[in-house]
């Protein structure tokens, strides 16, 4: 049985200036999309937050992470959502698109959050964190990869990802 003719794009379209403001508001909804499933995850391990983000940021930034912590966690992972996708979107621009695209992209997000993370020194290497950390880790950067994904190759490639015409 023959594969069904390739729906690859034939170009993106929208400018790449236009993609790369996509790509920050893709990451706001993937940023959102990771707060969702973060709070379900945690409603069924019992799992509290972590504050390892917002620890990030205030070592990263001088801010005393007493004063809000959970204002920092907000703004590290934001920030880090709206710094990232752009390149997410970039890659939808330049005709890498798909599951295999966001899941090479959730590497990008784990490594930038993983090297100001380290370098702020607020965790070990994420090797050394027990499974269950990073586990959900990976959960909750495989949530936002592809759903930020989802949102750029859809609207700068027209890429649907469960068929139909362009």
């Amino acid at each position: 049985m023959a594969d069904s003719p390739s729906f690859y794009p034939s170009g993106p379209h929208l400018p790449f200036g236009q993609s790369v403001a996509m790509g920050i508001g893709a990451g706001a909804i993937g940023v959102a999309a990771m707060t969702v499933s973060n709070k379900l995850e945690q409603l069924v391990t019992g799992r509290p937050n972590s504050y390892v983000p917002g620890h990030t940021t205030g070592n990263t930034f001088g801010i005393s992470r007493s004063r809000t912590p959970d204002g920092l966690n907000h703004l590290h992972h934001w920030g880090m959502g709206l710094i990232t996708a752009p390149v997410r979107a970039i890659m939808a621009y330049n005709g890498v698109t798909g599951p295999y695209a966001s899941f090479i992209f959730m590497a990008l997000r784990l490594m930038a959050d993983e090297v100001l993370e380290y370098n702020a020194g607020t965790t070990p290497k994420p090797w050394t964190l027990p499974v269950m950390d990073q586990t959900v880790d990976l959960l909750h950067k495989f949530v936002f990869a592809f759903v930020s994904g989802y949102v750029c190759d859809r609207t700068i490639q027209r890429v649907r990802y469960f068929g139909g015409d362009y």
